[in-house]
């Protein structure tokens, strides 16, 4: 925490950078300028205004060399290249680090070659059918100043659009298919002349017959012919064939022959990889497996491909991603061999990963409510267990968290669990064989796990759970998740001496009994693939628990409480909705939100969700100006209890959460941001015990809100986040509708002790 000097002496050196950037033009050699970068500017009228912005932006971005790089306005590596100052004669030290290794040399308007720009332009523009476009150039600047910018003025001239397209059909077979997909084309009269559409509209052709079998094909036999003499600035487009240039064998539609599997391929071997010697054939697929490591069943599963059938790109691609998600081999990849004028031999080559693994664990983390712990684990793996790819995984893990300091502490805890989970490469579902068209093997789960927790000497919660369900994705994007069957039984101990206050605080706190309920979990992330503009995520989740049984034995935990195998069970409908949206503004600048809500309704045998189910606001990455799982419920604050010993995490039944964080680079692995989180938890019924927690109708006046700064370090394996939060908002404040802004006092010491947060933690909070 700086203190009011340490802030002063930071806001004379930000002063002082900045100062020290607007002299860079100082050190050029005489005669020559900074280059300050280009302003395009269309003088004409032909494209709209839509159109101009991109065109301005794109014209923009090609302009050769780019100016020296800003960091929030300032040539910051341009002002650390010129501190030095002089010549370095020594290839080594701190000022040549400085200047060479942080720094960035100058960019001069010499190095700018304005016609080379031009011909740049005119390219760009033609290419988006404004074909008689013209560009003048010069540069701008001021003697005092010592900088230029590039001025292009650009003169669009009319637009082409497209006329009519034709499809130039001719007696070869090839061509017959071209002329029967010709009706999805890209190219659609009066739109404009693009050639990136030209190019699109070849790989569109190409993909289609490599789904009819034409292996051979590709979009480089296509010629797309534009005739500009209709008039009218319109063009016809002709799409052909290259004959001239296409071999015989490109003609011809190819059908999967044999299908060879070799299930122990060694990289750059001697060895004849197409020897036949010990085959099985199952299914006509052809499995070389010496070793018999593997049932021949588990590869007829992971085939698109069958005997018979056209060759189809789509489906190679398909088989070779199962393969690898298959999670048991190394490396993966095939070949294709003609083996007659029309058939076409397959051979995938794999090489395994070791079969047993053992993996060790160990890490730090912290809390920003002044707690730190250590995480370690080992875990046992067997990728093959049953000679079917099924992975079998144990794993034995444990830790401690403490509070190291702060005028009231919260309960030393200490874990262990014990974790065996199996997962099988299909859908297990009795008596029937499920197959997917998705390039992505499902995962048929089997899992078994134990933990206890012990909160000091106040709680010992042991958990037991069982589930059975099945993970599978439709596409890199789109994951789900279902467990039918999950069975989990809590039980909690109060131990040791807990005082008359904290008893039935506790009380109301602890869960002991069953839960028992499906879950269902979707996945969607658009983040997936190349960087976009616009980015989201969604995560929903329906967790359900003894609503039948609940329903059938007419249950009320007032009047009329059930067991079931002799221990209550919980009743409630959850459901638990993560929404983000990422605006990527440039390369270096990203606005990232986040909606997030928690809805649990307990019911029938419930009051409350049981505790290991129920949400928690404040933290690392939740409300990061606000004490880890002590804000709400409600109005409630845990600080205003008689509890002047201890403190205890508060939770709830509903939870709403918004998160709002503008991501900047820096430097390099440098990154800076400004956040905004506002949220809350509440209880779904009344509870004595915590005042004012109840969701009501007036919910929005009782959301926690911070603001804060933070720094990201990006070491690409790991990003290591600081983050300092102050609250804006406390619910539970009565003066000024909660809000606190008038009661900041960055020169107290006391104030800055309770209320500035810093939150250390691995990776972005959303």
């Amino acid at each position: 925490m700086l203190s009011q000097k340490g802030t002063y002496i930071l806001l004379i050196a930000v002063l002082s950078i900045t100062a020290l950037s607007c002299s860079n033009s100082r050190h050029l050699p005489d005669g020559e300028l900074l280059f300050r970068g280009s302003r395009v500017s269309i003088k004409d009228n032909n494209a709209n205004r839509k159109e101009k912005k991109v065109l301005r932006q794109d014209l923009a971005g090609i302009v050769r060399p780019k100016p020296n790089t800003k960091t929030l306005g300032v040539r910051l590596k341009l002002t650390l290249y010129n501190i030095p100052g002089g010549d370095l004669k020594k290839q080594k030290g701190l000022r040549y680090r400085i200047r060479n290794k942080i720094g960035e040399p100058p960019v001069l308007v010499s190095s700018v070659k304005l016609d080379k720009n031009k011909e740049l332009m005119v390219n760009l523009l033609q290419n988006r059918g404004f074909f008689y476009a013209g560009v003048a150039a010069k540069f701008d600047s001021t003697k005092r100043s010592k900088k230029a910018t590039a001025v292009f003025d650009i003169t669009t001239g009319p637009q082409y659009t497209i006329n009519k397209v034709y499809f130039r059909k001719d007696s070869s077979e090839i061509s017959q298919k071209i002329d029967s997909t010709f009706s999805k084309t890209l190219l659609k009269p009066g739109e404009p002349y693009n050639l990136a559409l030209i190019k699109a509209e070849r790989a569109r052709i190409d993909r289609e017959l490599k789904e009819l079998g034409y292996f051979y094909f590709t979009p480089d036999y296509i010629l797309v012919i534009v005739d500009t003499s209709v008039g009218n600035h319109k063009v016809d487009m002709y799409v052909r064939l290259k004959h001239r240039d296409i071999p015989p064998e490109v003609y011809l539609s190819y059908t999967i022959n044999d299908i060879y599997i070799y299930t122990d391929y060694r990289l750059n071997g001697k060895r004849e990889d197409t020897s036949k010697i010990d085959t099985v054939t199952i299914n006509n697929y052809h499995i070389v497996d010496k070793r018999k490591r593997f049932k021949p069943k588990v590869f007829s599963r992971a085939m698109a491909f069958e005997k018979g059938q056209l060759y189809s790109l789509d489906k190679q691609n398909a088989t070779l991603s199962r393969l690898v998600n298959m999670g048991t081999f190394k490396f993966v990849k095939n070949r294709f061999e003609r083996a007659d004028d029309t058939l076409m031999d397959v051979y995938y080559y794999l090489t395994p990963m070791p079969k047993k693994s053992l993996r060790f664990e160990i890490g730090a983390h912290t809390q920003n409510d002044n707690r730190a712990g250590t995480r370690g684990s080992i875990s046992w793996r067997n990728r093959n267990t049953f000679r079917g790819a099924e992975e079998l995984m144990i794993k034995l893990g444990g830790g401690i968290e403490s509070q190291y300091s702060g005028p009231v502490k919260q309960p030393d805890i200490y874990n262990l669990s014990l974790e065996a989970n199996l997962s099988i490469p299909r859908f297990v579902v009795p008596f029937i064989e499920i197959k997917t068209p998705s390039r992505y093997l499902p995962r048929s789960v089997i899992r078994l796990k134990y933990t206890l927790e012990s909160e000091a000497t106040l709680l010992l919660i042991s958990s037991y759970n069982a589930a059975y369900g099945y993970s599978w994705k439709e596409s890199p994007k789109v994951e789900h998740q279902f467990y039918p069957l999950n069975f989990t039984y809590v039980n909690t101990d109060t131990i040791g001496n807990i005082n008359e206050i904290l008893r039935p605080f506790y009380n109301s706190l602890i869960f002991n009994g069953l839960i028992l309920g499906p879950t269902y979990e979707y996945t969607y992330n658009s983040r997936v693939g190349p960087p976009r503009m616009n980015s989201y995520y969604f995560n929903g989740l329906i967790d359900l628990s003894g609503n039948l049984i609940g329903m059938a034995q007419k249950a009320d935990y007032k009047t009329n409480p059930k067991e079931l195998f002799g221990q209550p069970y919980a009743q409630y409908v959850k459901l638990q909705p993560d929404f983000r949206y990422y605006l990527r503004l440039s390369p270096a600048t990203t606005i990232a939100t986040r909606f997030l809500a928690g809805i649990g309704i307990p019911y029938g045998n419930s009051s409350q969700l049981p505790n290991i189910k129920q949400f928690w606001a404040g933290g690392n990455s939740d409300l990061r100006g606000f004490p880890s799982r002590l804000v709400g419920p409600g109005t409630f604050n845990e600080y205003d209890t008689n509890r002047t010993s201890i403190l205890i995490e508060t939770l709830g039944d509903l939870k709403m959460e918004l998160n709002l964080e503008l991501r900047q680079k820096l430097y390099k692995i440098l990154h800076g941001a400004i956040f905004y989180d506002a949220g809350n938890i509440w209880t779904f019924n009344d509870n004595p015990r915590l005042p004012g927690g109840k969701f009501t109708s007036d919910f929005y006046k009782q959301l926690a809100a911070d603001v804060g700064v933070g720094l990201r370090f990006d070491f690409n394996i790991l990003i290591l986040r600081l983050d300092m939060g102050i609250p804006i908002r406390k619910p539970w404040a009565t003066e000024n509708n909660g809000w606190v802004l008038n009661q900041m006092d960055f020169s107290s010491s006391t104030w800055r002790r309770s209320n500035m947060i810093l939150n250390i933690a691995i990776g972005y909070p959303f």
